[in-house]
């Protein structure tokens, strides 16, 4: 069996998953509901690029979630309940049932957005009288790679650890740091290196360090898609306007270095999307069933 057979197999069970459909429904709703609000709230000089930046905080909360509930049992689930060994009865390799199933979930996951997306866009037309392709487009495709960045996430740590609770206690830990607290843990860096909270000027690797989870090089690529300076935090520890701010200005007027680019931040999503699933097979690879 080849990695496209184990993928194919593998989409149609987690597409016939009551969790995932229900997560696409949340997803789904409140993308329409963000879309609409701008408009039902009657927000003097609204445009629809506007209209759909409210759907990074939905994005940036949910769209891990999903990814999570997906990945996590891809490999440990079939391992704990016996249907992995009669899977390697076939010719197929553990390298193509890991490859397999970070294909078939991704997959999953980028449906689910772009559905998501897809209501929203239609709803923003009857709105706003359409949106800019381009950039809607672009703002669609960083919201994939935070799904697939997190599934890949997900899936490695299906395929490296033994039981469901413990990669069930993986994912927990890992929504919570990256999605939730990492910017708290970041701005905690910064207060031990220098004695004070960030505020609106901060060094060049204070910026780094925010952007080196998948969340933080998400919102970098949502901002250059949509040409704002908005962002979608939970545990904000700098004032939204410092954020908001152009990077030459949060950095007291010093260039800006190449790892703060929009580049920069899509192969930080490319590496969480690629490098536990590595990670996660080479523990899988010499474990006994």
């Amino acid at each position: 069996m080849s990695v496209r057979g184990v993928a194919r197999v593998d989409l149609r069970t987690a597409v016939r998953s009551r969790m995932v459909w229900w997560l696409t429904g949340v997803l789904t709703v409140l993308s329409v509901l963000g879309t609409s609000l701008v408009a039902l709230l009657g927000v003097e000089g609204a445009t629809a690029v506007d209209a759909v930046g409210t759907l990074s905080l939905p994005a940036v909360l949910l769209v891990p979630l999903a990814s999570i509930v997906v990945g996590y049992v891809a490999v440990v689930g079939e391992r704990r309940s016996g249907s992995l060994k009669l899977l390697l009865g076939f010719p197929v390799s553990r390298a193509a049932v890991v490859a397999g199933k970070l294909a078939a979930r991704t997959a999953t996951v980028a449906l689910a957005v772009l559905v998501a997306f897809a209501a929203s866009g239609v709803v923003a037309g009857l709105l706003y009288g359409g949106v800019p392709a381009g950039r809607y487009a672009a703002f669609a495709l960083a919201t994939v790679g935070l799904g697939v960045a997190f599934a890949g996430l997900a899936v490695g740590v299906s395929a490296g650890v033994a039981t469901r609770g413990r990669a069930l206690a993986f994912a927990v830990g890992s929504y919570l740091l990256l999605v939730l607290f990492w910017q708290p843990v970041v701005a905690g860096v910064h207060y031990a290196a220098t004695g004070t909270l960030p505020g609106a000027v901060v060094p060049a690797w204070y910026l780094l360090l925010e952007r080196l989870s998948p969340v933080g090089a998400y919102q970098t690529l949502m901002r250059a898609a949509l040409d704002t300076g908005a962002t979608a935090s939970v545990f904000a520890v700098r004032p939204p306007a410092a954020s908001a701010a152009p990077l030459s200005t949060q950095l007291g007027g010093d260039p800006v270095p190449w790892y703060l680019s929009d580049a920069a931040a899509a192969l930080v999503l490319c590496a969480w999307a690629a490098l536990p699933v590595v990670v996660g097979y080479l523990r899988f690879r010499g474990r006994d069933l």
